[in-house]
């Protein structure tokens, strides 16, 4: 019993400094993608100072759609519920989710993947740069 509490003890102070890992003052709350725009002109409304601007910028993505024109289906993707085709040499198929597909993903730095395998279908070795 008491190696579990020591055990469990370890976990919570492990994990503890991962909760307080944020920014606190963010540049922007969001940032949906603006397919397009020519990527100079940034929008941006911070909902902690209720302050809505517009200014040149370099941001990490694409350029940033103004807030009043932001909608549901710019936070929807709904392809990944559709199988994919994994008759190929590996057997598998991957369908990527970026910027591209679910423009609420911009300046976040993530994507996501459905991956599907056919019977003893593989990842081929690949790298993340």
């Amino acid at each position: 019993m008491a190696n579990h509490i020591v055990f469990f003890t370890l976990v919570a102070l492990t994990l503890c400094p991962l909760a307080f890992a944020f920014e606190p003052s963010p540049l922007q709350d969001f940032c949906v993608a603006d397919s397009t725009s020519s990527g100079i002109q940034i929008f941006w409304f911070s909902f902690s100072t209720m302050l809505y601007s517009t200014r040149p910028s370099k941001l990490n993505g694409l350029a940033c759609k103004n807030p009043m024109n932001v909608q549901a289906d710019d936070f929807f993707f709904s392809g990944l519920n559709i199988m994919g085709n994994t008759s190929n040499a590996v057997g598998s198929k991957v369908t990527p989710v970026t910027v591209a597909q679910l423009p609420g993903l911009n300046t976040l730095g993530i994507s996501m993947v459905r991956i599907d395998y056919a019977p003893w279908g593989i990842n081929p070795p690949h790298t993340h740069p």
